[in-house]
């Protein structure tokens, strides 16, 4: 009975051996399986894509939330209400009905009214960017831009184009 294992066991060990040497006597390919092990991994982990589609933000919603007191306002060139709100210290979108609430994030350039360019959610961000405005009439209060809204990924969820307008 003790030979019986011990005649197992040493196909094993030997197999065993075998395949540590076949290992050591190729570390580039154990590399490159790593890395596509880690690959496979991190491409598994990220959610699937979800695109953002923002609503305008109605007048009746901006005043129950007190929304009106933003001092900037992106609108889309069908000039419809707002989708994106901002202020001095956060911003609003509308996602499905729902208002989401975005932090201005300070280290960003001011706009008119100290909203921000800016702005971090807690599955995202927005960014304002200015567009060049050669012959819109654009001004200090009003000018092309373009709202784009990032997933928690990283990647671009939304991108429109239109118009900021600011407060005083």
């Amino acid at each position: 009975m003790h030979m019986k294992f011990w005649a197992l066991a040493v196909p094993v060990t030997l197999m065993g051996a075998m395949l540590n040497a076949c290992q050591k006597k190729d570390p580039e390919r154990k590399a490159q399986q790593d890395a596509h092990d880690v690959a496979m991994v991190e491409r598994m982990s990220r959610a699937p894509f979800k695109p953002i589609v923002p609503s305008p933000i109605t007048a009746d919603v901006r005043e129950r939330y007190g929304l009106d007191r933003a001092a900037c306002a992106f609108r889309k060139k069908d000039g419809r209400g707002p989708l994106f709100l901002a202020g001095s210290r956060e911003g609003f979108l509308n996602i499905a009905g729902d208002i989401k609430r975005y932090a201005a994030k300070a280290e960003t350039a001011v706009l008119p009214g100290h909203a921000r360019t800016t702005y971090i959610g807690l599955s995202g961000w927005a960014d304002l960017v200015r567009l060049p405005d050669q012959g819109t009439g654009a001004d200090q209060k009003r000018w092309p831009a373009r709202l784009i809204l990032h997933d928690a990924q990283e990647r671009i969820a939304y991108t429109a184009d239109g118009t900021v307008t600011c407060k005083g």
